[in-house]
């Protein structure tokens, strides 16, 4: 009884000792394409892709997008002796296997395909025994077990099993030994050179056997190894390989399912939440409720956990889906709605802040005016204090009118102006400069601009937080965003609504709560990061693994595993799509890149410069690539620049048409010399057969000189030749034609009718044109010179034009007229086109006429 009372004790001391604070999850399932809630295994490639096993398929992450692998719904590879559960082996980096209870399947990744027959392939590799369970160690070799028979593929001899340790569970080989571990719960070590027994141990008293036999995952640590066993109950055991002898680290009534290490803590899976065990002290932490970035609360069961090579935190749950976690996500420490004591469904602005004695913090909205306490020094939470807690004067304010929605003289004397459409930059004796999100600004509407006490710049936009740096040499700007990954509001910010707070708090407020911030919490080590190519598409078409175009494959292997392209000189029109693996926040990574041929030096690029390409997706396109050979290299970073990253090169061969090629221009040559030749023998031959003709005709004439008269004009009509008289085909140039300019009309037309829809695509004309996307591009590429997205736009272009030509409407309004996503997305593509900006483009006109 005491045994008990002392065991609820220190189960309850655990529970409040464990904070689900210390973890705010983003979700990520069905709705960011996973392919269905229900994750198995989760596991990471070594070329950086994330794997997620479900109940339906097989998923690849590249941070970006999710790529599907659809498993075979029958046959398999029956492995009779295997009875645990779901395990997910990478061997090398081109097989996965999946083991699941009296199944294997086997994914060849090179090809993102799953082995049809494993039979077959077994008997390719030497295997000629049905294998009745498979494990792969941690140097990538493949073991197979057969009766009471061990025996690793690529090398001689076997491991006899014994049988009263109870089938083999799990095992591990390093340099010298290998451990099997049985559901005994007995570990038995050999040596790998002479399969030598050296000594046995076991996890637990017979009698404890029936407890924990069924299942078993073992994973390495330092100084030894973490097992997971189920049976009746569930526990969690460490084996310490130097003094051979096996700890208890937990036992619960219930199953446990997954183990994963980090920094000396196990953390192990169950049916509602995790628990971490410190593998110094053995203290255990259980974390039931797991608290999401929107504040709600999950209390499911995590079938799986898995830490990946950036250091975050993946959970898989029963049934909905993935959890991700990160320490250096959410930075920023958002207090939305659900802090104020207002009525529901009624929108809160943060106008202003302002500092009280005490430390607190007053926020002036439209709803009133509330006092906050930051955690450390109350609960957190915002107390109304009505509207004349502070006078007027001492609330901050930047916006100064006219179009001017901030201002700010900093420590350097320049002066920072904020606008609807751009951040201003006047240095003292030089002309003022406009700075966009083509600069790298993470939006073009200004709203605050804060200097703190570190001489750090800070703008609000109306999507995320720009943190202006300045180099100390060449005085460059360089912005490093903040987004919603890292806590920043959905919504827009409020004008002038910023503060630094006595303690060195940044606040920025804005619709429907504000963001607080710790400047010193962001400075953290970045990992790095290496690109991996994920997609490539030919005159715009994606390239698919194994598939023929032109007579010839493009893609033999999954383009992750591409390293060199072999393409006709007619395939010159590309684009490679590259993912940095930024599991932490994609839309923060730079890219660089530059095709040694082509490009003179490095070009970046920054993935979050517009919503559109926010996904930390790099797209790269060249056109019209004249054959030859060349070298593609990537990099990626996070934002800031730091090029600590591997690079990824890729070889392009653009072959010569046959035209140009050696063995053509050899035939040219061998056909030169056959003419030359055939013009000698030609030559000859009628100058032979011209004296011939001579000679004849000297014989006849002595032998009928009776007859000269006859013989003369005989020879006058021979030497009379016909005349022909003809003309040149003179070839004329014809304007295009009736049906080409009709065509055009209509497609102008069409489009005019759908300009107001942003979403209106080459897919949709094509559709509404009933023609196919690759003959429209043709078509207009043939007409025009121009490709169908270009032709699109350039009509929104010239809508656009007129309607700032009117000057009725604003940007804004004209970028919704004429389906822009965004008045910022306009006013790049305009200069792009006119030269100018939209603000500049009326006045120009105007002068110019």
């Amino acid at each position: 009884m005491k045994k008990r009372l002392y065991a609820t004790i220190c189960l309850v001391l655990m529970l409040c000792i464990a904070r689900a604070d210390d973890f705010v999850f983003t979700p990520v399932n069905v709705a960011q394409g996973l392919s269905d809630n229900q994750v198995r295994y989760i596991l990471q490639l070594h070329n950086g892709r994330m794997v997620f096993t479900t109940s339906g398929n097989l998923n690849l992450y590249d941070g970006a997008r999710f790529h599907y692998l659809h498993r075979p719904h029958s046959g398999g590879y029956e492995l009779k002796k295997y009875d645990g559960f779901y395990r997910v082996y990478e061997q090398g980096d081109s097989l996965l296997w999946i083991k699941d209870t009296h199944r294997l399947m086997c994914v060849d990744l090179r090809r993102e395909k799953f082995l049809p027959d494993l039979h077959l392939y077994f008997k390719s590799i030497g295997v000629q025994k049905q294998a009745e369970d498979v494990f792969v160690d941690a140097h990538n070799r493949l073991w197979l077990v057969n009766g009471r028979r061990l025996w690793r593929q690529d090398a001689p001899g076997e491991w006899e099993l014994p049988e009263e340790a109870g089938a083999l569970q799990d095992l591990v080989a390093d340099g010298h030994r290998l451990y099997l571990f049985f559901s005994s719960g007995k570990l038995i070590a050999y040596d790998l050179k002479t399969t030598r027994r050296l000594y046995a141990s076991a996890a637990y008293a017979d009698a404890e056997k029936p407890l924990f036999a069924r299942t078993s995952l073992v994973v390495t640590g330092k100084g030894g190894f973490y097992q997971l066993r189920n049976g009746s109950k569930g526990g969690c055991f460490f084996f310490d390989t130097s003094k051979r002898i096996w700890e208890k680290k937990l036992e619960t009534d219930y199953t446990l399912n997954t183990l994963a290490l980090k920094e000396g803590k196990a953390f192990v899976s169950c049916r509602s939440g995790f628990w971490i065990i410190e593998g110094a002290n053995g203290r255990k932490n259980y974390l039931p409720e797991l608290k999401t970035v929107d504040g709600s609360l999950i209390n499911t069961e995590i079938s799986t956990l898995f830490f990946d090579r950036q250091g975050g935190f993946w959970l898989g749950t029963l049934n909905q889906g993935l959890l991700y976690y990160h320490p250096q996500r959410y930075k920023f420490s958002y207090i939305g709605r659900s802090y104020f004591p207002v009525a529901a469904g009624k929108d809160i602005i943060v106008q202003a802040f302002a500092g009280a004695k005490e430390g607190s913090v007053l926020i002036k909205c439209n709803t009133g005016v509330y006092r906050f306490t930051p955690l450390a020094q109350g609960d957190g939470r915002l107390v109304s204090v009505g509207s004349t807690a502070l006078p007027e004067g001492n609330w901050t304010q930047q916006g100064v009118g006219n179009g001017i929605t901030a201002v700010h003289t900093d420590s350097r004397g320049w002066t920072w102006r904020g606008t609807a459409d751009g951040l201003k930059l006047q240095k003292p004796g030089e002309k003022e400069k406009v700075l966009y999100t083509e600069d790298g600004l993470a939006n073009n509407f200004i709203h605050a601009i804060l200097e703190d006490r570190n001489h750090q710049l800070w703008v609000t936009t109306g999507y995320g937080i720009s943190r202006i740096g300045v180099d100390s040499v060449t005085g460059n700007v360089r912005f490093e965003n903040y987004n919603v990954f890292d806590g920043t509001l959905t919504g827009e910010y409020a004008d002038g609504a910023a503060l630094e707070a006595r303690d060195g708090t940044l606040y920025f407020g804005g619709i429907n709560g504000f963001t607080l911030l710790k400047p010193y919490d962001l400075y953290a080590a970045a990992a790095p990061l290496q690109p991996v190519l994920t997609g490539l598409y030919l005159r715009g078409t994606q390239v698919l693994t194994g598939a023929r175009y032109d007579n010839r494959t493009v893609l033999p292997l999954a383009a992750p595993y591409t390293k060199q392209l072999e393409l006709s000189h007619d395939q010159n029109f590309l684009r490679f799509e590259f993912s940095a693996l930024n599991y932490l926040n994609p839309s923060r990574t730079r890219y660089r890149y530059r095709l040694a041929g082509v490009d003179a030096d490095w070009q970046e690029a920054y993935a979050g410069a517009q919503h559109e390409q926010a996904d930390g997706v790099l797209r790269i396109a060249y056109t019209n690539l004249a054959p030859g050979t060349y070298v593609l290299s990537v990099m990626a970073s996070v934002n800031g620049g730091q090029w600590n990253g591997g690079v990824t090169e890729l070889k392009i061969t653009i072959h010569a048409p046959w035209w140009k090629t050696t063995t053509a221009y050899l035939l040219y040559g061998i056909f030169c010399l056959l003419a030359v030749v055939t013009a000698v023998w030609w030559y000859n031959y009628n100058t032979r057969k011209r004296m011939e003709r001579l000679h004849r005709e000297e014989i006849l004439l002595i032998r009928i000189r009776n007859l000269i008269e006859q013989c003369n004009l005989l020879e006058a009509e021979k030497n009379t030749l016909p005349v022909h008289s003809g003309t040149d085909n003179i070839e004329e140039g014809t304007d295009m034609s009736a049906a080409d300019a009709a065509f055009l009309a209509r497609a102008m037309e069409i489009v005019e009718k759908n300009l107001e829809e942003p979403g209106y695509s080459v897919e949709a004309l094509s559709r509404d044109l009933c023609m196919e996307r690759t003959g429209l591009y043709r078509k207009l590429v043939a007409l025009l010179d121009k490709s169908p997205s270009l032709f699109i736009r350039n009509i929104r272009l010239q809508k656009a034009a007129a309607y700032i030509l009117e000057g009725k409407l604003s940007i804004g309004e004209i970028a919704d007229k004429t389906g822009f996503s965004s008045a910022s997305y306009l006013s790049r593509c305009f200069q792009e086109t006119y030269g100018c900006r939209p603000s500049e483009y009326a006045e120009k006109t105007k002068k110019s006429t």
